[in-house]
């Protein structure tokens, strides 16, 4: 019996998704429209971007979704399963609870906690639990130690690849568990470093100004790197060292969550095929 598929990670599986029909431009796109159309234009920017906004558009898995299929059903058919953990994620999940509540004191939730995992499944999807939520937004937090992991100039691209997880998590949970989410957000929070992840890095630094490797950190060099690394001191204020992207849930936002699990099953399916033709290859070169 094919297993049935069911998402859990399905980031790659939706960037770029849209209805049949015709492509909308973005909104960067739409305004250089516009305004080459009041002006007259005849160039082929013009030309190109009407095309493209005039274009049909057909659904299909993009080469990230298959790839994130072909790994699932590699996983399956060995019955294995990697587990991922380096000191960013060590980091994030001991900072998650009061990451988690400061920003919701800063946004108005004094009681805003970590939700306990728990895994919550309908036929499309399926997660261990989402990070927090409100009555009418669910969140999804990221807690970093480094300053370019607030992405701050990459939001077309970090909502590329996490907006379908917070509608998936509204899906989940309005279908589960009775509840009325209308959107949510992706929250990037800059938090310090653990000492063992400061010491890390001053250790790279002091080789790189001369040091051995075979030698301890001088404690007044390990401390300049620690008043570098230390961000909630120099910005005490939360809100100066997180960012939020807001992501819209409608309802053809879940009925693209269903056409595209619904493809990436039939992907999944037609992968048994394929390794089957590759076993039937073997028969050519058995000693008959």
């Amino acid at each position: 019996m094919k297993k049935k598929l069911r998402c859990s990670s399905f980031g790659k599986l939706m960037t770029g998704a849209m209805m049949p029909g015709t492509k909308p431009l973005t909104d960067a796109q739409q305004k250089e429209l516009e305004e080459l159309e009041a002006k007259g234009s005849k160039s082929k920017k013009l030309q190109d971007l009407i095309e493209k906004r005039d274009k049909i558009y057909y659904p299909e898995l993009s080469k990230g979704a298959k790839t994130y299929i072909e790994e699932e059903f590699i996983k399956d058919r060995f019955n294995y399963h990697v587990a991922f953990t380096n000191v960013y994620t060590e980091k994030g999940k001991e900072l998650e609870q009061r990451s988690i509540r400061e920003v919701g004191q800063y946004l108005g939730y004094p009681f805003a906690t970590k939700a306990p995992e728990k895994r919550l499944e309908n036929d499309y999807l399926v997660t261990s639990g989402y990070d927090w939520k409100t009555k009418r937004f669910v969140f999804d937090q990221k807690n970093v130690w480094d300053p370019t992991g607030l992405k701050l100039f990459d939001e077309e691209k970090e909502t590329a690849i996490y907006e379908w997880q917070i509608r998936g998590y509204a899906m989940l949970i309005n279908e589960l568990e009775a509840g009325e989410i209308e959107s949510g957000a992706v929250i990037r929070v800059l938090m310090n470093p653990s000492d063992e992840q400061i010491y890390r890095q001053a250790k790279i630094m002091y080789v790189d100004k001369g040091g051995d490797w075979g030698d301890e950190v001088p404690i007044d060099f390990f401390n300049k790197v620690a008043d570098m690394f230390d961000f909630e001191a120099k910005f005490p204020n939360i809100e100066d060292r997180m960012r939020i992207y807001p992501v819209e849930v409608t309802s053809e936002h879940i009925e693209l969550i269903k056409l595209y699990v619904g493809m990436a099953q039939d992907y999944y399916d037609s992968l048994h095929d394929q390794v089957d033709n590759v076993k039937n290859v073997f028969d050519r070169f058995k000693n008959c």
